[in-house]
């Protein structure tokens, strides 16, 4: 499946608008192109993809403008990776940002991306408030391990990452395909632990008064 012509030069003129002054439109277009190459391949609902690659191309220049010296937000940027993307890395990612709001800001991504969140992932979330309806599986880049402070390989051998400067931590957790929802629940609420252990450990809140 491939991004329509009229949707890639759209995306490109929306990116390129937004980071004016930080990116060139032969750096954002560049972008692009590597978002199709990573989605393209996974695609199987042409409706979702342009957004997904509009998603996919807006991050990679978040991180390269975080390489750059350009995103001073302050925030302490962790990266989960698993296998697929689909699960543990997904819920890893956004109880980190739910639980690290204002002190670290989460990403996820996968070894061998799959073509969609698992669905029992997705009901597991939704139980705990968190939706996960519009993420989809992305594939683990250099630029994303770059700027990176911290990543957290759940499941997967770390030397399958493309580079591994940052602080690298590793969670042995199953993965929950094909598991079922009470199993899928059950690592949800073991996920949700760690991490708020590991928000604390990197940017402790402060006491209560």
């Amino acid at each position: 499946m491939q991004l329509d012509d009229r949707d890639h030069e759209q995306i490109v003129a929306d990116l390129a608008t937004r980071y004016e002054g930080q990116f060139t439109r032969e750096e954002v277009e560049a972008a692009v192109r590597r978002s199709r190459a990573h989605l393209e391949p996974n695609a199987t609902i042409p409706d979702f993809l342009p957004v997904f690659v509009r998603r996919f191309a807006r991050d990679e220049l978040v991180h390269l403008a975080e390489e750059r010296g350009l995103d001073p937000h302050g925030l302490h940027d962790v990266l989960f990776v698993c296998n697929g993307n689909a699960g543990r890395s997904q819920m890893a990612a956004a109880f980190a940002n739910q639980l690290g709001a204002g002190r670290v800001r989460a990403w996820s991504a996968g070894i061998n991306p799959m073509g969609q969140v698992l669905p029992d992932v997705v009901e597991a979330m939704r139980e705990v408030g968190i939706d996960l309806a519009e993420s989809y599986p992305k594939p683990v880049t250099g630029s994303a391990t770059r700027a990176a402070e911290t990543i957290v390989a759940i499941g997967v051998p770390p030397e399958q990452l493309p580079e591994q400067g940052a602080h690298l931590l590793e969670w042995d957790i199953a993965p929950v395909i094909g598991q079922g929802l009470e199993t899928t629940r059950a690592t949800r609420d073991e996920i949700r632990a760690r991490v708020e252990e590991l928000v604390e450990a990197i940017s402790p809140s402060a006491p209560r008064t």
